[in-house]
């Protein structure tokens, strides 16, 4: 049965469970949310799925799933053939350990000024809410420089996040990454030579260059 993901192609959090869907070969269908006319805050929408008004919406079958990070890792859990280093089990204790400690540094220290900046600089005014503000923009950018220098010490001796494989903690950088340069921000210059060089090969894969504008 094919995978139902109801979002929309600019929406980053549809591309993290594409892309993901993309690594693990899981065939799946995009089913366009209109956000624009506000499909996704309808009373049908958050009343039969999602109960917060957010994409994507996922459907295995008659399984509703929501948060595209949950969903990446049911993707995984569902596939283990497939993902036994994308998402390292329990029983590989010191891969799974530095999985989750990659995922928290992407959830906890990454995500929260990237999007931040991508909403002032981008989302915000698509919403009609008016212009960017500097001084906003300015202090996500102060916090989004302190993660990359961090991260910068983070992949010293690592090809990847949580060591030689690519995991989902990789992968969930990309959306936001992605449209922050796509805006302008060259948020990579504020780490160094590692930085720069996990981030070209993440962004460079196939799978990645097959959803980024659009799954």
């Amino acid at each position: 049965m094919v995978l139902q993901i109801h979002g929309t192609a600019l929406s980053t959090c549809t591309r993290t469970v594409a892309v993901v869907a993309k690594e693990l070969d899981v065939e799946y269908e995009l089913i366009r949310v209109d956000l624009v006319k506000a499909e996704h805050k309808s009373d049908v929408f958050l009343r039969d799925m999602h109960p917060f008004g957010r994409v994507p919406v996922v459907f295995d079958g008659e399984l509703r799933m929501i948060e595209s990070r949950a969903v990446a890792r049911y993707l995984a859990a569902k596939n283990p053939e497939k993902s036994a280093t994308l998402a390292p089990p329990p029983s590989n204790l010191e891969a799974y350990i530095r999985f989750e400690e990659a995922a928290s540094l992407e959830f906890g220290d990454f995500n929260p000024p990237i999007s931040a900046l991508v909403y002032e600089l981008l989302f915000k005014e698509m919403k009609g809410l008016g212009k960017p503000v500097q001084a906003v923009v300015a202090q996500h950018t102060e916090k989004l420089k302190s993660v990359i220098a961090n991260y910068e010490r983070v992949l010293e001796g690592r090809r990847f996040l949580a060591g030689d494989n690519i995991t989902l903690a990789d992968l969930f950088h990309l959306p936001y990454g992605y449209t922050a340069e796509k805006i302008g921000v060259d948020w990579t210059s504020f780490g160094g030579p590692n930085v720069k060089r996990w981030w070209q090969e993440i962004i460079s894969r196939p799978t990645w260059q097959a959803v980024k504008d659009g799954p």
